[in-house]
């Protein structure tokens, strides 16, 4: 092997390797800040939505639905708060609502792969709370929570 192509493949495997590294530290910023929140299906099963969050100089969520992104949202400022992101099926199973702090902020229709309008988004009716069969008792503002065992009561 000549001088030449000696030198050649020295370069080539400095500069290899230097793209590796950088890949893997691409790689390694990308999946610190990015976090899948939640996997949810549709109650029928026929469709998945996934809610992603990206946590950089601001906080981002997306929506992932049948394997397409179908939303990403505005930057939201990354203040040190709890944000409840959540993605809800309608009671007709078509229709995965993101909520981010009680609030609607985008709708999908997964038959259709359309978004929502604001007024179709705020129309939308999910199951409820009386169809779920909770067994236990709600909390009172009263205080008292009568049926409900806790975990204190189960240890003696």
């Amino acid at each position: 092997m000549t001088a030449s192509k000696k030198a050649l493949l020295t370069v080539g495997c400095v500069i290899g390797g230097a793209a590796i590294l950088f890949v893997l530290i691409v790689a390694a910023f990308y999946f610190s800040v990015v976090s899948t929140v939640m996997k949810k299906a549709s109650p029928d099963g026929q469709h998945t939505a996934k809610l992603v969050r990206i946590d950089g100089i601001d906080v981002i969520f997306r929506v992932v639905v049948d394997g397409r992104r179908v939303y990403s949202s505005p930057d939201f400022a990354p203040v040190g708060a709890d944000f409840r992101e959540q993605l809800v099926w309608s009671a007709n199973d078509n229709i995965v609502v993101l909520e981010v702090g009680d609030e609607r902020i985008f709708g999908y229709d997964a038959v259709e792969q359309r978004e929502l309008s604001d007024s179709e988004l705020f129309n939308v009716q999910f199951t409820p709370f009386a169809e779920l069969g909770f067994e236990g008792e709600l909390p009172s503002e009263a205080g008292g929570r009568k049926g409900v065992r806790t975990i204190v009561e189960d240890e003696k």
